[in-house]
C-alpha cells in the first residue's frame, strides 16, 4: 500500500524519510482505530488526540484515505460538526464491521 505520494518531487535521504515518516503516521491512525474499535472519529478527532499542532490535518487525511482503500477502516455514514462548523464523516476500525456482521467467528484482519 502506497503510504506517500511525492508531490513535491523529494529524492533520496529526503524522499525515504518522508515515506518512513508517513508509514509511522499511518500505524498510528491505525493503532488507535483498533483501540476503540466500536467508536468512529473524523480525521480531526484523531488529529486532536494523535499529533495536534505537529502534525497537518492533511497528513491525517491521507492516512485515513489510504487505510480506508486498503479495507483497513470503513467509512460510515455518521458525520459529526467539525471545529470549522462543517459536517465531516466519521470512520471505523473495519474489524468491528466484521465482528457485527460475522459475529465471534470474524477473522481478524
Amino acid at each position: 500500500m502506497k503510504t506517500y505520494y511525492n508531490t513535491n518531487k523529494e529524492c533520496g535521504e529526503e524522499l525515504d524519510t518522508s515515506k518512513e515518516r508517513a508509514l509511522r503516521q499511518q500505524n498510528r491512525i491505525l493503532s488507535y482505530f483498533q483501540t476503540f474499535p466500536q467508536d468512529s472519529f473524523t480525521p480531526e478527532d484523531v488529529w486532536k488526540v494523535i499529533y495536534a499542532d505537529n502534525t497537518p490535518l492533511t497528513s491525517v487525511r491521507r492516512a485515513i484515505t489510504n487505510l480506508t482503500s486498503a479495507g483497513r477502516l470503513i467509512k460510515t455514514g455518521n458525520m459529526k460538526t467539525s471545529s470549522y462548523g462543517k459536517k465531516c464523516h466519521t470512520w471505523r476500525s473495519f474489524q468491528i464491521e466484521k465482528q457485527l456482521e460475522f459475529g465471534d467467528k470474524a477473522p481478524i484482519v
